[in-house]
C-alpha cells in the first residue's frame, strides 16, 4: 500500500525531476495543476483529495508524472532536446 504523500512532495519531485532534463516550470502552475488533478481523481473515486494523497499517491508520483510530461514533449517535439525517461 503506499505510504501517502503531501502535495508539496509531488511538485518537489515534478520540478526536481524536469530541471534534470534541463527544463524549468514555474512552480506555483505546477502546484494548482496537481491539485486540480488531485481533486479530479477524488471526484472520480468519491473520496476526498486528502484521501487520494494519503491512499494512492506515493512516493515517487510526482517523478512519475514528469516523465509522462517529458515523453509528451519528445513526441510532440515541443523541445527536440527533451530526453526520455526510461
Amino acid at each position: 500500500m503506499p505510504a501517502g504523500t503531501t502535495v508539496a512532495r509531488l511538485v518537489d519531485e515534478f520540478v526536481a525531476t524536469l530541471y534534470q532534463h534541463g527544463i524549468v516550470i514555474d512552480r506555483r502552475t505546477v502546484e494548482q495543476e496537481m491539485r486540480d488533478r488531485i481533486a479530479d481523481i477524488a471526484e472520480r473515486l468519491g473520496t476526498s483529495p486528502e484521501a487520494v494523497l494519503l491512499d494512492h499517491a506515493g512516493r515517487g508520483w510526482g517523478q512519475q508524472m514528469a516523465y509522462g510530461v517529458l515523453a509528451q514533449i519528445r513526441k510532440e517535439r515541443l523541445l527536440p532536446e527533451a530526453p526520455i525517461a526510461s
